[in-house]
């Protein structure tokens, strides 16, 4: 397949918002590539070279691009930065000096027959470049790709290494277009979907329908190194509830840290793209480690934070076995008191540099609530409670090898009388804790899915709703008075608009639910005003659905998620989400979550429910 091929159809995505026309441009390209080319087109429609948890990243930023386009057209680096502060979108930019470079026939561009899997090797060349001098050369590189290729694959290979391609769909829609190039409608979604839950590689579930339909995918197992998407939790309102929905149920407590999936293996497969050629499935399979043991560790939105953890990763390092997977938290404590801090200051662990001291005044400690795998078996389809027995034997067994105070498995007690829960949680909430998690006996781990498997039980303070909602920063208003200084005065935010098996009900993935104006500190304002600049953009994204009367002075692409608090929840006939947060408080910025967890719209309806607000149709409360 060509790149010219690939040019259009994403120039056509770019351009489309209606999320059937997606599905079936998106089915019709992948139904023209091969086995292998498949797998990289997943990638780069999406906007990367490989999955998230892989951790393939440019390290080209905006600036580093601007040079790019300097040496690939030969243009003036104030022209470029000129025309930039004008469109606002460095791959518009490119599209521009590509198209003048042609029309002036300074350069012939040689991209009608080349490849799409060589040109992807060659960006996956571009970036593993490292040691000294990598930037350079990854400058260099890179302009001569560019220089190479059209104005509209020129725009497209700009936007990547910035994370700003802006199709505008997810990894699920790629799941939709792999059924309408099978069958011709979305009616193997589900099929796909199971699949990509336990082995969340897009890539790798393209190659496999690719090559032996979608009944291939049953063959797909639980793998050491390739992360399974965690399973989730819904919100009840009563203790009675809770017992009358799940019966005889286990207690922990609702921990407010990392979630953390831990991978453990040795000498075994795992799933890597270490060179800088697209490997075929065969040539993937997965390599032998050298090392005696490798830990990897996996964020709730599939990213790989291994980093992060340094004191964690020793400890499993330790551990006895051939592989495992565990799913928990971790959260930081006092070294001095040994007591849990608020995830404010847990959040400040997710940083790349700096761990080994951060961690000496900021520890971490890991809480085991599950297991997954163990030794080359998948527990996915066990009893939880037998998957409780199995995790606590593996900790029994390695009971003089890992230190209880980083690594131990979460406290438990089965309840089968509401009054006995409501006395745990109250106790929780004397602890510190956020509140109670229950968790279904005779239940399977139903990986990525939400569900009354596990239900979530939080301490909010008289008056106030039943749980904080995870919202997407969609835009920002300029400040006017003290505010004027900080470049900020408010913001607008949503939750994404799906049902409850993740397809969009409408064209737009986001819609609007609040915009907040009070209860940020001054250091609050200025982090949101420096965190939002970052991701900026010049039009409203084609994910969002925002009134005309709410268009905000700034967008903001999809990216920055923050906790938010209120104390009530009512119907709104101006914002997009029907409904409306009451005095909400910026609680805390989630860096730890992506847009695809935010909350969704089908969650607000069951809290607005589960809280009982149902006051008269008081109107909008911005």
């Amino acid at each position: 397949m060509t790149i010219d091929a690939v040019s259009h159809v994403f120039h056509e995505l770019e351009k489309t918002s209606a999320r059937l026309a997606i599905t079936e441009q998106l089915a019709g390209l992948f139904a023209q590539a091969t086995e292998e080319e498949i797998r990289p087109l997943c990638y780069l429609a999406t906007g990367r070279l490989a999955p998230k948890f892989e951790g393939i990243e440019f390290q080209l930023a905006e600036k580093m691009m601007r040079r790019v386009l300097v040496m690939a057209y030969g243009v003036d680096t104030e022209d470029v930065l000129k025309d930039f502060k004008q469109k606002g979108d460095l791959g518009d930019v490119a599209y521009g000096l590509a198209l003048s470079k042609v029309k002036s026939q300074k350069s012939k561009i040689h991209s009608k027959n080349q490849k799409i899997q060589a040109v992807y090797e060659k960006l996956l060349e571009i970036a593993q470049e490292e040691g000294q001098g990598s930037q350079e050369r990854k400058v260099r590189m890179f302009s001569d790709l560019l220089s190479s290729v059209d104005p509209i694959f020129a725009k497209i290979l700009v936007r990547i290494p910035i994370g700003a391609l802006r199709l505008g769909f997810s990894d699920m829609t790629i799941l939709d277009a792999l059924s309408w190039m099978e069958k011709g409608d979305k009616s193997l979604r589900t099929e796909l979907e199971r699949a990509y839950n336990v082995s969340a590689d897009i890539g790798r579930i393209a190659y496999v329908v690719k090559r032996g339909g979608v009944a291939s995918l049953a063959k797909l197992k639980v793998i050491p190194g390739i992360p399974v998407r965690p399973q989730q939790s819904e919100r009840l309102a009563t203790a009675e509830e809770i017992i009358d929905k799940l019966g005889a149920c286990a207690i922990e407590w609702k921990l407010d840290g990392f979630r953390a999936q831990i991978h453990v293996f040795g000498r075994t497969k795992n799933l890597k793209l270490k060179t800088k050629k697209l490997k075929t499935e065969t040539q993937m399979r997965l390599d032998e480690k050298e090392s005696d043991r490798t830990i990897q560790i996996f964020s709730r939105s599939l990213e790989n934070t291994t980093h992060m953890f340094p004191e964690i990763v020793a400890q499993f390092q330790k551990l006895h076995v051939d592989s495992a997977i565990l799913d928990g938290e971790a959260i930081g404590y006092d070294p001095k008191t040994g007591k849990h801090l608020p995830f404010q200051e847990t959040i400040q662990r997710k940083r790349k540099y700096g761990i080994s001291e951060l961690s000496k005044t900021i520890p971490l400690r890991y809480y085991a609530f599950d297991l997954l795998e163990l030794n080359g078996d998948s527990f996915l389809a066990l009893p939880f409670k037998k998957r409780r027995r199995e995790l606590e034997q593996l900790f029994l067994n390695n009971k003089k090898t890992l230190d209880a105070q980083t690594c131990t498995i979460a406290e438990q007690v089965a309840i089968a009388d509401p009054a006995k829960l409501m006395r745990r949680f109250d106790q929780s909430v004397s602890m510190g804790f956020e509140g109670i998690m229950a968790k279904k006996l005779d239940a399977v781990y139903t990986a990525g899915a939400r569900n009354f498997n596990w239900v979530k039980f939080k301490h909010t303070g008289e008056g106030k709703l039943a749980d904080t909602l995870d919202c997407l920063v969609m835009g920002y208003y300029r400040g006017k008075g003290k505010r004027s200084g900080f470049g900020i005065g408010a913001f607008l935010v949503g939750v994404r608009q799906r049902t409850d098996n993740r397809q969009p009900t409408t064209d737009n993935y986001f819609v609007t639910i609040c915009k907040i104006g009070t209860g940020l500190t001054d250091e609050q304002w200025r982090e949101l005003k420096v965190q939002s600049d970052k991701f900026k953009v010049n039009t409203s994204p084609k994910e969002y659905n925002v009134p005309k009367e709410l268009i905000p002075d700034v967008w903001i692409r999809p990216q920055i998620v923050v906790e938010i608090a209120a104390d009530e929840i009512t119907k709104s006939p101006l914002h997009t989400a029907g409904l409306a947060l009451r005095f909400p408080r910026l609680m805390s910025f989630r860096e730890d979550k992506s847009p695809e967890d935010a909350t969704t719209l089908s969650e607000v309806e069951k809290l607005y429910q589960i809280t009982g607000y149902r006051k008269s149709e008081v109107g909008d409360r911005i």
